[in-house]
């Protein structure tokens, strides 16, 4: 009669040699992302860039929580592409920690980048940036639309992503900071860098715009951590988002 361990032996190596391909797809994935996101966030530096209203003044592009946010998941990428190849076992977790923290955390800003970019700029007539400047045609999409699809993604085929308390008080840590940089912008600046906020009044309006974008971070990475909960537990009825429930069904098997 065969054992539980001999009977749970391919399972196993079913779920190691799975989870192998998995992470061989999330390498491609983010090394495609990062050359993608080093490319816009370079061009940013450029002389094609002064004709935006972000390339001058206190705090350059910087001022707009898209490029905080940009910035943020290029730093992930580049986390999740040095986690991969590292050989230092030690140096290999540290990084993998660091990249889900930092992935989660960025999928809440992402998605609240996309979400209010468009909403306001829809309700707005284009109050989000001031106008329709000289620009090339992939930018818009590759900072206010790619963004989020890219953290869709990552949440999709990264089975580690774990969406934890940390990864949660980052993202709301960051899109407080983010609130308070605002106001230091406006002190040196001496306005805010998007219309919609300098025609609002100060400081009520500021804290209730500011209040909708927070509420929006914390929404959509409870968002994520739902859906990623549920792709586990379609994989495995026993699965947990922070892994429990999957040792716990290896171990009774």
């Amino acid at each position: 009669m065969r054992t539980r361990a001999q009977t749970a032996e391919p399972q196993l190596i079913e779920e190691a040699s799975r989870f192998l391909r998995r992470s061989d797809v999330a390498f491609v994935f983010h090394f495609i992302a990062f050359i993608m996101y080093a490319r816009v966030w370079v061009w940013h530096t450029t002389p094609a860039a002064l004709a935006l209203p972000g390339s001058s003044g206190f705090g350059w592009f910087f001022r707009y929580l898209t490029f905080w946010s940009y910035t943020l998941q290029l730093l992930q990428l580049s986390l999740c592409i040095l986690a991969r190849i590292s050989k230092n076992r030690k140096r290999k977790y540290a990084l993998g920690r660091a990249a889900d923290r930092l992935s989660c955390a960025a999928f809440g800003l992402a998605n609240t980048v996309t979400a209010m970019f468009y909403a306001v700029e829809n309700s707005t007539q284009g109050l989000v940036e001031g106008g329709k400047n000289d620009r090339p045609w992939w930018l818009a999409a590759s900072v206010h639309s790619l963004n989020s699809g890219v953290a869709w993604i990552d949440l999709i085929i990264v089975e580690e992503r774990s969406f934890s308390g940390k990864s949660r008080h980052l993202a709301l840590v960051l899109a407080v900071s983010y609130a308070l940089w605002l106001l230091v912008v406006r002190q040196y600046y001496g306005k805010f860098p998007y219309p919609v906020l300098n025609k609002l009044p100060f400081p009520m309006g500021y804290c209730a715009f500011m209040s909708v974008g927070i509420a929006l971070v914390a929404i959509s990475f409870e968002l994520g951590k739902f859906v990623k909960l549920s792709l586990l537990q379609k994989q495995d009825p026993g699965s947990s988002i922070n892994g429990r429930g999957r040792e716990k069904v290896q171990k009774q098997s």
